[in-house]
Order: C-alpha cells, then sequence, then structure tokens
C-alpha cells in the first residue's frame, strides 16, 4: 500500500512539473526577450485572447516592448504584413533565438 502512495505522489508531482514546463509562454523570458528585439529580423505572431492579456502584460513592459519594435523596421513590417498594429502587441516570448509577439 505503500508504495502505491509513493507511486501516486511521484506522478502526481511529475505531470505538475509538466503542465507548469509546457506552458506556452515564456514567464522569465521578459526582460531577455526585449533585449532580443533590436537584432531580430523576423518574429511569429499570433493573435492571443483576451483572458492571457494580464499574464503577458505582467511578464512585459508593453509600452517598451512595442517601443522596441517600432524602432526596428524588421518587426515592425512583420507585425504590419500579418495586418495588426504595433499597438496591438501584448506580450511576447522569446526562447533560443525565436520570437514570438502576441497581439489581441
Amino acid at each position: 500500500m505503500k508504495i502505491l502512495k509513493i507511486i501516486a505522489v511521484s506522478a502526481t508531482l511529475l505531470a505538475g512539473a509538466s503542465a507548469a514546463y509546457a506552458s506556452p509562454f515564456n514567464a522569465m523570458g521578459g526582460v531577455e526577450g526585449l533585449d532580443m528585439l533590436s537584432d531580430a529580423t523576423y518574429a511569429t505572431v499570433l493573435t492571443t485572447s483576451a483572458g492571457d492579456v494580464p499574464f503577458l502584460r505582467s511578464q512585459t513592459d508593453t509600452q517598451a516592448l512595442q517601443q522596441r519594435i517600432s524602432n526596428n523596421p524588421y518587426l515592425a513590417q512583420t507585425v504590419q504584413d500579418q495586418g495588426y498594429k504595433i499597438t496591438d502587441v501584448v506580450g511576447l516570448d522569446a526562447s533560443g533565438s525565436s520570437i514570438t509577439l502576441y497581439v489581441l
């Protein structure tokens, strides 16, 4: 019986850690992500739901993000080519060498 408890607790901990790691947003990538924007030549632009906006805005200074996109002609063009305005950008996920911008 004790072994079943150990297995159940281990499985629960593993599932919780996996779910936290599988988050679509890199919670620690806000500051580093802003630094990556100055050299970026392309970013993926994805639409997010209104429910995700508070989380995204808490991870990144939205005004600073929009300003850095405005200062980078490649990213500004990428956002506009997708049919959005720079002011629509509410967050980013920067992991490795890829950048994803989230728009509302």
